[in-house]
C-alpha cells in the first residue's frame, strides 16, 4: 500500500502541473495576443487534443490494466506494449488522413503554419507512455521529466510571447515541449521493453479490446475538452477567450481527482480479484469523498471567481467572471463521476455500461449546450455542460446501486 500512496502523490503533482501550467499560461498569453490572437491559439490547442484522445484510445487504462497483471513477465510486457503503440500508430494515420482531407476542402482561419504546430501539439499528448509506468507502478522519472519540462516550457513562452503577432511562435513552444517528454518517455519505455517492433495484428486486437476503455476515456474528456471548439463554433473567437479561463480553472480543479483514482485503479482491480464486497465498500467511500472534496472547492472557487480572472486576464473578459461562477457547479459532480467510473465500473469489468452512458451524455452535453445557446449565448454553453453532468451523476448512480444489489 506505501507503493500506492508514492505512486498517487507522483500522480497527484504531475496532473496538479498540468493543470497548473494551462493557467499560468492564461495571464501570459491573454495579456499578450489579446481576444482575438488568444481565442485563435485555443482554437488550435483544442482541436489537436480532441485529436490527440482519438490515438490516445484509453490505453491509459486498459493498457496499464494489462500491463498491471503481467508486469514481472518481460516478453509479455513488450509484446503489450508494442501491441498498444501500433495500434496507435493506426489510429494517428487515419485521424491525419481524415484532418488533411478536411483541411484541403474546408477554408480554415489559421496559417500553414500554426497548423503544423497543432499537429505537433497532436502528436506529442496522443504518444504519451505514462500508462507503461503506471501499469508497472514506477512512475518517479518519467513524472520528475514531465514536470521539470513543463515549467521550462513555461517560462520560455513567458519570455519569448509578448504581442500579438507572436502568437505562431507560442504554439511552436508549447508543441516543442510537449514533443520533447514525449521523446523523452519513449526512450524511458526502451529501457524497459527493448526495441520496438510495429505489429498490425496485434495493434488492430488492442484497439477491439480497448473500444469501451477508449469511449469511457474519451467521453470522459469530451464532455469538457469539446466546450472551446463548440464555443467557437457558436459564438465567436473572442467568446472562446472568454471561455477557455474559467474552463481550464474548472479542468484543473476536477482533475485533481484523477491522479489519486488512476494511483489506485490497479491496486482495486487486483484486489477485486480477491474481495468484491470489500472492493465496493471501498469504492464507495472513495465516491462520497470526491464529492464532498468538490463541493468544498466549487464553494471555494465561486467566491474569487472575481478575484482570479482579474489577475490572469486584466480589461475586456469581465464576462468570464460569469461563466466561471456558473461553471463551478460542475465540479462535485464531475469529481463523483471519475470516482465512480475508476472506482466502482471499470474495476468490476462494468466498462460496458460506463461506456454506452459516457457516450450518450457526452453527445447530449454538447446537443443541450448547443440548444441553450441558442437563448442565452456563451452562458448557454455553460448552463448546458452543467446541467447535462448533472443528470449523468443520476444515472450513475442508480447503475451502481444496481451493481451492488447484484452483488450482494
Amino acid at each position: 500500500m506505501i507503493l500506492q500512496l508514492k505512486n498517487v502523490s507522483l500522480l497527484f503533482s504531475a496532473q496538479l502541473v498540468s493543470y497548473l501550467i494551462p493557467i499560468l499560461e492564461i495571464p501570459i498569453l491573454a495579456r499578450a495576443l489579446g481576444v482575438e490572437g488568444y481565442g485563435h491559439i485555443l482554437l488550435i490547442q483544442t482541436t489537436a487534443l480532441l485529436c490527440s484522445l482519438l490515438v490516445e484510445y484509453g490505453f491509459s487504462l486498459s493498457g496499464a490494466r494489462q500491463v498491471a497483471l503481467c508486469a514481472e513477465n518481460k516478453t509479455q510486457l513488450s509484446k503489450i506494449y508494442n501491441d498498444v503503440v501500433s495500434g496507435r500508430i493506426i489510429l494517428a494515420l487515419g485521424v491525419v488522413s481524415i484532418t488533411l482531407s478536411v483541411l484541403f476542402f474546408v477554408k480554415v482561419n489559421a496559417d500553414a503554419l500554426a497548423i503544423l504546430w497543432g499537429y505537433f501539439y497532436f502528436l506529442a499528448f496522443g504518444f504519451g507512455n505514462l500508462w507503461l509506468f503506471q501499469g508497472l507502478e514506477k512512475i518517479t522519472y518519467p513524472v520528475v521529466i514531465e514536470v521539470c519540462l513543463r515549467f521550462v516550457g513555461l517560462l520560455v513562452l513567458f519570455l519569448f510571447v509578448s504581442k500579438p503577432s507572436d502568437a505562431a511562435i507560442a504554439l511552436m513552444i508549447m508543441s516543442c515541449f510537449a514533443l520533447l517528454s514525449t521523446v523523452i518517455s519513449f526512450y524511458l519505455a526502451y529501457k524497459v521493453v527493448g526495441s520496438f517492433s510495429f505489429e498490425l495484428k496485434g495493434g488492430m486486437q488492442q484497439i477491439k479490446e480497448g473500444f469501451h476503455s477508449f469511449l469511457y476515456k474519451s467521453s470522459n474528456n469530451i464532455m469538457l475538452s469539446a466546450g472551446p471548439a463548440l464555443v467557437g463554433v457558436l459564438c465567436g473567437q473572442a467568446a472562446v477567450a472568454k471561455f477557455a479561463p474559467a474552463e481550464k480553472i474548472i479542468k484543473a480543479s476536477v482533475g485533481l481527482v484523477g491522479p489519486v483514482l488512476i494511483g489506485l485503479y490497479p491496486y482495486l482491480s487486483r484486489r477485486l480479484l480477491k474481495s468484491t464486497t470489500l472492493n465496493l465498500k471501498l469504492s464507495g467511500l472513495i465516491v462520497a469523498a470526491s464529492f464532498v472534496v468538490g463541493a468544498v472547492g466549487a464553494g471555494m472557487i465561486f467566491f474569487l471567481a472575481r478575484y482570479l480572472m482579474d489577475l490572469m486576464l486584466g480589461p475586456g473578459f469581465e464576462e468570464a467572471i460569469v461563466i466561471l461562477q456558473i461553471f463551478v457547479f460542475i465540479i462535485p459532480f464531475r469529481m463523483m463521476n471519475q470516482a465512480m467510473g475508476l472506482a466502482v465500473f471499470m474495476p468490476l469489468g462494468r466498462d460496458r455500461i460506463l461506456s454506452s452512458l459516457l457516450v450518450f451524455f457526452s453527445f447530449f452535453s454538447l446537443l443541450l449546450a448547443a440548444i441553450l445557446s441558442y437563448w442565452f449565448e456563451l452562458k448557454g454553453v455553460v448552463y448546458g455542460l452543467v446541467l447535462s453532468e448533472v443528470i449523468f451523476s443520476a444515472f450513475l448512480v442508480l447503475f451502481a446501486l444496481n451493481i451492488k444489489a447484484e452483488e450482494a
